[in-house]
């Protein structure tokens, strides 16, 4: 029933719009039931909030059915209006018990029968805010009853609005998990046998489409299913043949109803992933088509992904498959990364941006205290993370549970969201509102539910929060409602929202300067009132008026209430004024200081929103971005020839205090400025220093006394600063002044930031041209980019592998600063084939197929478009484009396609080869752990618009000195010493900032070892491939604003040179020995060398002598001769 709540809440957060106490309150209601409940129905698990009142899940309800009275818990959908105080009533989707009409003699392609114990009816449900808008709620936990086995399908109930108590409007049944044939698939998964539909459920913005999770479709994988309405088609149309399409035709409505069932083989999800745990959607892309969102909470080792994507027709497949566009990871184990999502337009650029929730992330020595990823949409599906938002609660609030689409809660043009925390003590719901920058870190306002109707003592926690509806306007006051579901407590609450109302108040005076002596003069303080939405109405307000209080030189008359510390006043929609006499004693000793006039102004009791107590329908709140203070100062004129002074301001210089331009971007944080001013004319009153400068500098720290910094307008922001302490710039004196700018947010491609300064004075101006200057501060970007690559494997043999070899290379790109890299192209050059010399060049030898060849690349988790050119004939080939490639891929699924002689980025199996370990890749690596891929062929797509290669240098001088020349083959793209068939590939990067997330470019191809082994000569063993890479900008061919380091890593392919020599060249050579020996011993005996001529003449000489010596004389001489 429907309760006014009167008691105050716990606590709140700086409370804003939002009463802070329930203004309706539902229960479950007392209904005659036919099985006794034993625990809570969840009545609030869900809600629907419309215009009219509120749609209620309650998926552990009893029926009141006669059908149903022997089925336990089936759930229920209850309707509860805010017009009769009345109990809330069940709204009827099911009348039905269980069903069996399953046999053997019936060929039905549909499982019909139904088992609703537990359906959870009421799990989840959603629908717009109208009272005609579709309303769907589903039972994700209804069963299909076979002969053998009951099967965890879920069904879908849709109607046409919600306007009828009791039957609803052309109830539609979703319900494809039914056929038969794909209950199981590929031999053993389970595809749709338990898949759980409607465990989450989504209605796009514009209400013509639903997203219902099934994370139970195939071996858990999830998917997620879209129901549509489409005008009536011709049964085998395009869609209707695709095999996942289901569809039912409504002849009497003339229109069909189509459901879409992606095979989330196709998705690249492993099992156990949930994907579809929750859903939303929003048009990402600005004003494009709706895309959609969905989490796998247990993907990535149970860190979480939640993904970007769209349905696309995939005809190799011939089904409906979903594109991923974008992916994000969560950051902790078990933190549940998509537990609940939303789309919004945070900061109000016009791109939606993307809340998700992980309630079991935990802190150090503490559990489950959860966070929301806020992520902002920078365009063309970049996203940055801009904050984690978070509850102080230590005790396991579970933060980030559910998110609620309030809209622009307080009309200041910036998207809020509400953020539930169930187990925070009873639970709790924070209000985060938007801004320029985004979500900020604190919140705005904090809900819990009126102590008074806490059970006490209570033995389960209430769950206040656990169910967020979207932000409806229930009572037409221009301002988005709320309702709160705490199921553990069988209770919705609905809070109303108080307008804003923006005030702005100013001082006119009668006089713009004061004499020396003082006098009387008037004043009045007037003010007007803005309503940003709904209907104006009078406020009342209470103010304070202080004239000079810190000197005490004025006296203020005129007061309605002399005595009171306040006044009051009624501000309707046309301006008030109040006016006041000021009369002045000036003192020589304080006659440079102005005259201050100060108005503090605020809601009256009257008009301010209760704590407590029922809604006041004639309260505000004040605009906060609006300032509730106002001031007036009034100087004194004096020291001049006339009643006004005549001065003659002008900036004498300007100078950078800290650089020397042109200014590097990145390479500072700040920037000061010193402006000199010279005052060659009478005393300047009040003298300011205008400055406007580009909106991508902002002052650091300004003090409010001494200047104030304005928002952009048309890309520029105004710096007002008081200078001389405000005391006046006397006579012929100079006085320097210095700015320190924020330059963090100035990017790459501006030539020059210009500032112009203007210095200003209450006093007259003799020569007002040189009181203005215009300065610029020239811009260049300079960045060091390393190119770090590592090949695997680094080397093989030709004697233990044959056949080809799996080559990859891993290339890094890190920026190291200072600026961030735009317009940058990589390159890498991959031989393909060569013509050797020696061949004649007759004969080509393949080494590397383009079919062979694929690539992966990724910024930021966001792959990268890959264009390859075939730089012989500059013609382009197929141009790559978006592909994902998760860490993990078990169980990987590919679909046949034909071999074809273009590159790809398909992934291939990679061969272990003999001898060889492949290295591992770095765990940073996204693609560590994914050395297998999957084949999504359907996102190739053609395209003419190709550049043709750019101009290499000559990159001769790589060489591998350590390698002998004359045996070794080099087989890259730089060598002229043969003709060389090279594919380029080409990859435009996006802007590159500095960080420490580097580019990846993975490359990977087989070589044809036979291919090689053909080619080489003899004397060559040793064969070298090198894929070489570069960086070049085609707008700074002279590379000026980068400088680039790299490697060049090469995997060497080698045979062994320790063959044992052939027998026949040991038989020839000593043969051929032998007669050599012959042939120099004969010539030696023709040329007498073994003749003895010196015994032979002795003896002549012996017998011509005729002396005849003694035997034993004969011996010795016969034996000196022998020695010698």
């Amino acid at each position: 029933m429907i309760i006014p709540v009167l008691l105050t809440y716990l606590s709140t957060v700086d409370g804003f719009n939002l009463s802070p106490d329930a203004n309706y309150l539902f229960t479950q209601p007392a209904l005659k039931t036919f099985i006794r409940p034993t625990r809570s129905s969840y009545f609030g698990f869900s809600v629907n909030l419309r215009t009219s009142g509120v749609l209620v899940g309650a998926p552990q309800a009893q029926s009141d059915l006669e059908y149903q009275r022997n089925i336990n818990e089936t759930g229920a959908i209850y309707k509860c209006s805010f017009e009769k105080p009345t109990e809330c009533v069940p709204y009827r989707l099911d009348r039905q018990g269980n069903t069996n009409y399953e046999d053997y003699y019936t060929n039905h392609p549909e499982i019909r029968s139904e088992l609703k114990e537990h359906q959870m009816l009421g799990a989840t449900v959603d629908g717009l805010g109208s009272d005609g808008a579709w309303f769907v709620a589903c039972a994700p936990q209804l069963k299909g009853n076979t002969e053998i086995a009951y099967l965890l399908h879920g069904v879908c109930y849709l109607t046409e609005g919600v306007k009828a108590s009791d039957e609803p409007n052309n109830l539609f049944k979703i319900k494809p998990l039914r056929g038969k044939a794909q209950q199981r698939r590929y031999g053993k998964s389970y595809n749709y046998m338990y898949g759980e539909q409607g465990f989450s459920l989504h209605v796009t913005d514009d209400g013509d489409e639903v997203l219902i999770g099934a994370p139970g479709v195939m071996d858990w994988r999830g998917t997620v299913l879209r129901y549509r309405q489409r005008a009536t088609v011709v049964p085998g149309n395009d869609a209707a043949s695709r095999s996942n399409v289901h569809q039912e035709y409504n002849r009497r409505r003339r229109l069909t109803h189509e459901c879409v069932v992606p095979n989330p083989i196709h998705t690249n999800v492993p099992v156990n992933s949930y994907f579809g745990y929750a859903v939303s959607s929003g048009r990402f892309l600005g004003n494009h088509k709706v895309m959609y969102v969905a989490s796998a909470p247990q993907a990535r080792s149970q860190h979480g992904e939640v993904i970007i994507f769209d349905y696309a027709d995939n005809r190799t497949v011939w089904e409906t498959v979903i594109v991923r566009y974008r992916t994000f990871v969560g950051q902790q184990f078990g933190e549940y990364f998509g537990y609940a999502l939303l789309t919004e337009d945070f900061n109000s650029d016009g791109l939606p941006d993307l809340a998700i929730g992980a309630p079991m992330h935990s802190r150090a020595r503490e559990h489950d205290n959860g966070v929301v990823y806020v992520f902002l949409n920078a365009g063309e599906l970049n996203f940055e993370l801009q904050s984690k938002l978070a509850s102080s609660y230590e005790l396991g609030g579970r933060f980030g549970t559910s998110l609620g689409k309030i809209g622009d809660l307080n009309r200041d043009g910036y998207g809020d969201i509400a953020i539930g925390a169930p187990f925070e003590e009873a639970g709790a719901v924070y209000i985060f509102l938007g801004s320029a920058n985004g979500v900020p870190s604190r919140p705005s306002q904090r809900l819990v539910p009126s102590a008074a109707h806490l059970r006490t003592p209570s033995r389960q926690p209430y769950m206040f929060g656990h169910a967020l509806s979207r932000g409806i306007d229930i009572d037409g006051n221009g301002y988005t409602d709320l309702a709160v579901g705490a199921p553990n407590g069988e209770a919705v609450y609905v809070f109303r929202s108080y307008p804003i109302v923006r005030i702005e108040a100013r001082i006119n005076s009668t006089k713009r300067e004061l004499p020396e002596e003082g006098g009387v003069f008037q004043i009045a303080v007037c003010w007007s009132t803005e309503y940003p939405a709904g209907v104006a109405f009078p406020v009342a307000l209470q103010y304070s008026l202080d004239v000079d209080s810190q000197m005490g030189r004025a006296s203020v008359g005129n007061r309605s209430s002399p005595g009171a510390p306040h006044e009051s006043v009624t501000v309707s929609g046309d301006p008030i004024c109040r006016e006041y006499s000021i009369t002045v004693n000036a003192s020589p000793t304080t006659l440079y200081k102005p005259i201050a006039i100060e108005v503090e102004f605020g809601m009256a009791a009257t008009a301010t929103p209760p704590k407590g107590g029922p809604f006041c329908d004639r309260c505000a709140i004040l605009d906060p971005d609006v300032s509730s203070h106002v001031q007036e100062r009034i100087p004194f004129k004096t020291g001049c020839r006339k009643e006004v002074c005549e001065t003659d301001l002008k900036i004498t210089n300007i100078r950078w205090v800290d650089i020397v331009p042109p200014f590097v971007v990145g390479s500072a944080k700040k920037v000061t400025l010193e402006v000199e001013i010279e005052n060659a004319g009478e005393n300047a009153y009040l003298p300011q220093l205008n400055v406007s400068v580009p909106s991508s500098l902002r002052l650091v720290h300004p003090s409010p006394s001494e200047c104030a910094q304005s928002g952009a307008v048309r890309g520029e922001i105004s710096i007002l600063c008081g200078l001389n302490n405000g005391l006046p710039l006397k006579s012929f004196t100079r006085m320097k002044h210095s700015l320190t700018l924020d330059v963090t947010q100035v990017q790459p491609g501006t030539a020059f930031l210009e500032l112009r300064l203007q210095v200003l004075t209450t006093s007259k101006e003799q020569w007002p041209r040189d009181n203005e200057v215009e300065e610029r501060l020239l811009l260049r970007e300079f960045s060091h980019i390393d190119i770090v690559s590592k090949t695997t494997p680094r080397e093989a043999n030709f004697e233990t592998l044959t056949g080809f070899l799996n080559v990859s290379q891993l290339v890094k790109l890190h920026n190291n600063g200072p600026s961030t890299l735009s317009g940058a192209l990589f390159l890498a050059d991959i031989p393909l084939s060569y013509t050797p010399t020696h061949l004649g060049g007759q004969k080509s030898c393949p080494v590397v197929r383009l079919a062979d060849i694929s690539v992966r690349s990724s910024y930021n988790e966001t792959p990268l478009e890959v264009d390859w050119i075939q730089a012989a004939g500059g013609k382009g080939l197929l141009k790559q484009t978006f592909a994902f490639y998760s860490k993990k891929q078990p169980e990987p699924y590919y679909p046949a396609r034909e071999e074809d002689d273009v590159p790809s980025n398909f992934e291939f199996t990679v061969v272990p080869y003999n001898g060889h370990e492949p290295e591992l890749l770095d765990e940073k690596h996204p693609y560590a752990h994914a050395l297998v891929g999957n084949a999504d062929s359907a996102r190739q797509k053609r395209s003419n618009l190709w550049l043709a290669p750019p101009t290499r240098p000559n990159s001769a001088s790589i060489q591998l000195d350590e390698l002998p020349t004359l045996r070794t083959v080099h087989f890259n793209c730089a060598q002229n010493l043969s003709d060389v068939e090279c594919l380029q590939l080409q990859i435009w990067l996006p802007p590159f900032p500095v960080a420490n997330k580097p580019i990846y470019v993975e490359l990977q191809y087989r070589l044809n070892l036979n291919a090689i082994a053909a080619c080489m000569r003899e004397q060559e063993d040793i064969f070298v491939v090198q894929a070489l890479t570069d960086l070049v900008k085609p707008l700074d061919e002279r590379k000026e604003t980068f400088r680039i380091a790299r490697n060049h890593p090469y995997t060497v392919v080698y045979r062994d040179v320790s063959v044992s020599t052939p027998i026949w060249i040991y038989v020839t050579s000593s043969f051929g020995g032998l007669l050599l020996l012959a042939a120099i011993t004969y010539t030696m005996h023709r040329v007498g060398f073994f003749e003895r001529h010196m015994r032979q003449e002795m003896e002549k000489m012996n017998r011509e002598s005729g002396i005849v010596d003694s035997t034993t004389d004969q011996e010795e001489t016969v034996q000196e001769v022998s020695e010698i």
